[in-house]
């Protein structure tokens, strides 16, 4: 019990400080992430790939404890990846249906939308809306990568 207590702590404080200051969603900065197994400041250089995205770390410890046992761990990464801007939301996480721009609900910094208000009010009523929502279940059916950048202007001439 001491256990998920103290699990239960770094999440939150992750949660908490993963989107501090990014409450405009039409701007493109990236929110500040703290690491998912301490809730420290993390080190760039740090990280280590987790689906189709990075996962950072303040240390290299923290780092080997995540490889070692990344399912613990599974709920702060996937708010981290939506955090960081590499994972964006593309369906309601409950059901996979199509988004309601209507019904959402704050979960720690992140605004999440749903396809109607039984999902809207089911995760309003979750004890924990973050396990609920950042989950590997709601999240794989909810959120995919941030589409990378075509490397082709639109005349289909390449950048440069």
């Amino acid at each position: 019990m001491k256990q998920f207590r103290t699990s239960l702590f770094i999440i939150l404080a992750a949660a908490l400080s993963l989107g501090a200051g990014d409450k405009d969603k039409k701007n493109k900065e990236k929110a500040d992430v703290t690491c998912v197994v301490s809730g420290e400041a993390v080190d760039k250089s740090e990280h280590t790939s987790y689906k189709a995205g990075k996962v950072f770390f303040c240390c290299e410890g923290c780092k080997a404890d995540f490889e070692d046992a990344s399912a613990k761990f599974a709920v702060a990464a996937n708010y981290q990846l939506v955090a960081s801007g590499q994972y964006m939301q593309t369906s309601c996480p409950l059901s996979g249906r199509k988004l309601n721009p209507k019904k959402a609900v704050k979960v720690a910094a992140a605004e999440v939308t749903f396809c109607c208000g039984n999902c809207q009010g089911k995760t309003e009523k979750a004890e924990d809306k973050m396990a609920f929502i950042f989950s590997d279940a709601s999240f794989d059916k909810g959120f995919a990568p941030v589409p990378e950048k075509s490397k082709t202007s639109k005349k289909g001439k390449s950048k440069k």
